[in-house]
């Protein structure tokens, strides 16, 4: 991760700009305005983070990204009621495609957070608040599969 983090500083050295557009958008600037990539892990300077891909809750509990939970509830309500609208519980992708994302975006939200001087943290505090928060954010679902009927 460090290099990863290395790669972004020294790109920030060279003019590029670093910022959170909204609570989950990450605008990384070359220093003409162009924006540059950040979901392509093959061409983007801060690549791809297998640990956030695998355990998005935890490494983003770890800094203090709380969007991830935001993003959590919302998909997966609504995956409850796209099931309930087409009577299928085939619509998976979504938590899927989260991890994704955050896996792509994870090394410049760690950077941001470095230079935020947020507080972590510990590995194993982020590992039991983040059970505890991923709980919190699917109860929405899970009143809402109730509520229609949903299985």
């Amino acid at each position: 991760m460090q290099k990863r983090l290395d790669s972004i500083d020294a790109l920030i050295c060279e003019g590029y700009t670093l910022k959170r557009d909204s609570w989950i958008d990450i605008q990384f600037n070359k220093s003409s305005g162009e924006r540059v990539n950040t979901i392509n892990p093959w061409k983007s300077p801060g690549g791809f983070s297998w640990i956030a891909f695998f355990f998005p809750q935890v490494v983003c509990c770890q800094i203090r990204e709380w969007s991830y939970f935001y993003w959590l509830a919302t998909i997966t309500s609504a995956s409850v009621l796209i099931s309930s609208l087409f009577n299928n519980d085939s619509v998976t992708t979504g938590g899927f495609l989260l991890n994704l994302y955050y896996a792509c975006l994870f090394p410049y939200m760690r950077y941001l957070a470095v230079e935020e001087e947020r507080k972590e943290f510990s590995v194993l505090t982020a590992f039991f608040l983040s059970i505890v928060l991923t709980v919190v954010a699917v109860v929405p679902c899970g009143i809402l599969a109730a509520v229609l009927g949903v299985e």
